[in-house]
C-alpha cells in the first residue's frame, strides 16, 4: 500500500506552484513583451504569486482560470478587480452564485478580451 504524507504532499504541491510560476514568467515575457520590460522578472513573479493567492480567495483553482486571471492582472493591473474602472467587467468575479470556472471567463468576455490575447 503506498502512503503520502502532508509532507510530501507539500513538496509536490510546492514543485507544482514553482513549475506553473517559471512557466507564466516565459509566457509573459514571451507574449507581453513590453509590460515584461516594464515590470522585470522579480515583479512579474510577484504579479503571478499574487494572482494565485487571489484566485485561491476566490475558490479559483482550474489552471487555466488562473493562468487567465494572471494574465488580466498583468495586463490591466496588479489591483484591476478592485479598480473602480473595471467595476462592471470584474463583477463576475465577485459573484459566488456563478461556477468559480465561469468567472474569469465571463469577466475575460466584459474586459473584451479572448485567452491568449496578447498585448
Amino acid at each position: 500500500m503506498l502512503l503520502i504524507r502532508e509532507a510530501q504532499m507539500k513538496v509536490f504541491r510546492d514543485k507544482s506552484l514553482q513549475d506553473f510560476e517559471n512557466g507564466r514568467v516565459a509566457d509573459i515575457a514571451r507574449r507581453f513583451p513590453a509590460r515584461y520590460a516594464e515590470l522585470g522578472e522579480e515583479k512579474t513573479r510577484s504579479v503571478i504569486r499574487a494572482g494565485i493567492g487571489n484566485s485561491a480567495r476566490m475558490g479559483i483553482r482550474h489552471e487555466r482560470d488562473v493562468r487567465n486571471l494572471v494574465d488580466l492582472m498583468i495586463f490591466f493591473g496588479e489591483s484591476f478587480d478592485s479598480d473602480l474602472r473595471f467595476a462592471f467587467e470584474t463583477a463576475p468575479l465577485r459573484n459566488n452564485d456563478l461556477p468559480a470556472q465561469a468567472r474569469v471567463e465571463l469577466t475575460m468576455s466584459h474586459m473584451g478580451v479572448e485567452p491568449g490575447f496578447h498585448e
